[in-house]
């Protein structure tokens, strides 16, 4: 599964109509530790590819989601595990730990 970019809450809404893990990735292409981060994300999806659902919301293209996500820096990152949304994880975190902190 590739990881999907979204822009509209219309498009984020569709993305998340799955039963599986999803990890919410709020960044800027600006944003140094948001493009190390990016490829932690990539890691993530080739290493647990159909496990957990990785979309991605550059905040200056879709500010709206990012409010209600009530984003204040980035990276920042929201998991959604069945159905409920967690605590949010802000800033760059190294492949080991994110997989540690959302348990695969």
């Amino acid at each position: 599964m590739s990881i999907v970019h979204v822009t509209t809450k219309k498009e984020l809404k569709e993305q998340l109509k799955t039963k599986k893990m999803v990890l919410i990735s709020f960044w800027a292409e600006w944003c140094g530790p948001c493009k190390m981060f990016a490829r932690v994300l990539n890691q993530l999806n080739d290493e647990c590819n159909g496990k957990v659902k990785i979309v991605r919301v550059n905040v200056e293209k879709s500010p709206e989601i990012a409010e209600e996500y009530k984003v204040m820096g980035i990276p920042h990152t929201r998991l959604i595990i069945h159905n409920k949304l967690r605590e949010p994880i802000i800033g760059y975190v190294p492949f080991e730990k994110l997989k540690q902190m959302i348990g695969v």
